[in-house]
């Protein structure tokens, strides 16, 4: 049987394409238990050499996900650039921008996030919500992330958020990103810490998404959210617990939520569990 990339040492390799950054590369490799290499000769030659473990590339302006899955499955953009997956915060990008211009998010808006909130992501995934929350709040968002291949790609796409945009970026670099399992930090953390905690069970589900996402999803951690586990995030919070699930919002009905549905993002509904002892 072959095993979870959790538990192979390293479960990736960082390199930095010729305009990427070194030291970016050693920073994310420390933070995540990764393993800095050096490119051979060709990208494929690396991959080959990597036999089946994520390469993680980093350019000076994108970063990308490289992997044997999608090596065998995807088309070829040339003899020595093998198909991979572009890091971004994919439409969390747009949905910044808009709250930049003045628009009104429904994650903004369901948590009641203000200037100088406290808000930590419990599951980043590539951090599209830390992102609006740290527009809204004006502070600086901590983001968990248990897998280290998620917590690797989630540094470097917001590293690139808004490269053409000062003000994408400076909010991009407000996220800090930590590799570490939500239920354990949790367990250790003070009691309301935070004002409020985000959590998106919604992204274990399958369903239609970017490409970069289906990636994302082979590494996601699967296990369901569970009454424990929201029950220590209320703890940690002054606020609440704002959860998001897919429509019509199946999870957060077996979580006793009530569904808070938005107009702007009809696939997606929020619960909001107030703060608890």
């Amino acid at each position: 049987m072959e095993r979870a990339l959790a538990d192979i040492a390293p479960p990736a390799w960082v390199t930095c394409a010729p305009s990427g950054d070194p030291a970016e590369a050693q920073r994310i490799a420390a933070a995540c238990g990764l393993r800095v290499v050096e490119r051979p000769g060709t990208l494929r030659e690396l991959l080959a050499e990597a036999n089946g473990l994520p390469v993680l590339v980093l350019g000076a302006t994108d970063a990308i996900l490289h992997h044997q899955l999608e090596v065998e499955r995807g088309g070829r953009r040339g003899e020595h650039e093998p198909p991979g997956f572009r890091l971004t915060p994919g439409m969390a990008q747009l949905r910044l921008q808009n709250a930049i211009k003045g628009d009104s998010d429904p994650l903004v808006r369901f948590a009641e996030l203000a200037a100088g909130d406290r808000v930590v992501d419990l599951t980043l995934g590539l951090g599209g919500d830390a992102l609006l929350a740290a527009h809204a709040t004006q502070a600086r968002v901590l983001g968990l992330e248990a897998h280290p291949v998620l917590a690797a790609c989630a540094m470097a796409s917001l590293a690139r958020a808004g490269h053409r945009n000062p003000r994408v970026a400076a909010v991009a670099a407000r996220v800090e990103v930590v590799c570490a399992d939500h239920a354990t930090w949790l367990a250790q953390r003070p009691a309301r810490s935070f004002e409020v905690a985000l959590l998106d069970p919604m992204f274990r589900a399958p369903s239609a998404a970017a490409p970069a996402f289906e990636l994302v999803r082979t590494f996601a951690l699967h296990q369901p959210l569970t009454p424990d586990t929201l029950l220590a995030a209320r703890r940690v919070v002054t606020r609440c617990v704002l959860v998001k699930d897919a429509a019509p919002g199946h999870e957060l009905d077996r979580l006793g939520l009530v569904p808070l549905s938005s107009r702007r993002m009809p696939k997606v509904v929020f619960g909001r569990a107030p703060a608890g002892e």
